[in-house]
């Protein structure tokens, strides 16, 4: 099957492909390459069954087939907090927690290196799921990126992040707009920067050289919004993006302003989807592109579904997405 790539988005796969084979070269053979992958940019996309919430709001379509309760998904039961993520051999990842500003207490799962002021990535699920959907992903960025610290987050109401004081929070109870709030899916984006302040103060004066923030649907949304929030100039800046899914304006959340806002600071953002996802991922991508100009790479699949459902059908995607976080965090 032939994928259509805009002329617009072909110089970053060139970019992209020297790194890559060297990446894929350096350690296990990484999957082969799809013949029908392509660059291009993502969209952001809900993966829940629709509830009453507005009819324009894209990330709460008709459930696709990736979507819904199953493997790592999560239901309306309180879970547990796990100990941590399946891992790769080299280390057992540590549980641990922190509250957002507003109260959360936001459960998590840290893989350290041996360096403190290492690069630090943070992954962020998309709604309806836990951190537990990025797994596979993290073991192989961890193979490929020894030199990475790693965390991923429960997003408030999801997984093991339900606590907030004497109350639970659940995922369904989340509201849309953009507006902050303890039920708001725009507030998300204050469990990301929790998230980043949490490494920033893990080691008692020592930050990260350099953070990377990588989400999948409302996440990617979430992972934008609290880029363009963070101040942070010099070691522990936010130093670059990779949003799986991205959408406009999921649960009525923007991410255009924080667009311009990347934009203006030159932050560097990959954005990965595919054709068949039904959030019009596409669409979103040639929005971001406008924007963003030569700081967005891009990547566009013509199948894959939404959100990690992506990289679940393409491995090789996490290959160029270690090379973009190696390259933008100083690993290379």
């Amino acid at each position: 099957m032939r994928v259509d790539v805009p002329r617009a988005f072909r110089g970053s796969l060139w970019a992209v492909l020297p790194a890559l084979l060297a990446a894929a070269c350096s350690g296990r053979a990484a999957a082969p390459a799809d013949p029908d992958a392509a660059e291009v940019l993502e969209d952001d996309g809900g993966v829940e069954s629709p509830p009453p919430v507005l009819d324009e709001d894209p990330a709460w379509p008709s459930a696709p087939p990736d979507a819904g309760p199953g493997p790592g998904r999560v239901d309306d039961r309180v879970l547990e907090p796990p100990a941590a993520l399946p891992g790769s051999e080299r280390s057992t990842p540590e549980a641990v927690r922190f509250e957002s500003s507003d109260g959360v207490v936001l459960h998590g799962s840290l893989w350290r290196t041996g360096d403190p002021a290492a690069p630090a990535v943070v992954f962020v699920h998309q709604a309806r799921s836990d951190r537990t959907e990025w797994s596979a992903a993290i073991e192989e960025v961890r193979r490929l990126a020894p030199g990475l610290n790693v965390l991923a987050l429960d997003l408030r109401g999801h997984g093991a992040s339900t606590e907030v004081g004497e109350r639970t929070l659940r995922w369904k109870e989340l509201q849309s707009g953009d507006r902050s709030g303890l039920r708001r899916w725009a507030s998300c984006t204050d469990d990301v920067q929790a998230a980043v302040a949490f490494l920033r103060g893990r080691v008692g004066g020592t930050v990260p050289r350099a953070i990377g923030l990588v989400g999948s649907s409302i996440g990617a949304t979430s992972a934008l919004r609290a880029a363009a929030n963070d101040g942070v100039v010099g070691p522990g800046n936010i130093a670059a993006v990779v949003v799986l899914s991205p959408g406009m304006n999921y649960f009525s959340v923007p991410i255009e302003g924080a667009a311009e806002t990347l934009k203006m600071r030159r932050t560097p953002v990959l954005a990965v989807g595919a054709r068949d996802d039904s959030s019009d991922v596409a669409g979103t991508m040639e929005r971001l592109q406008r924007i963003l100009v030569e700081q967005l790479q891009v990547l566009l699949f013509e199948d894959g579904g939404h959100g990690v459902a992506v990289a679940t059908l393409h491995p090789e995607l996490v290959v160029t997405m270690v090379v973009f976080l190696k390259a933008k965090l100083g690993l290379l």
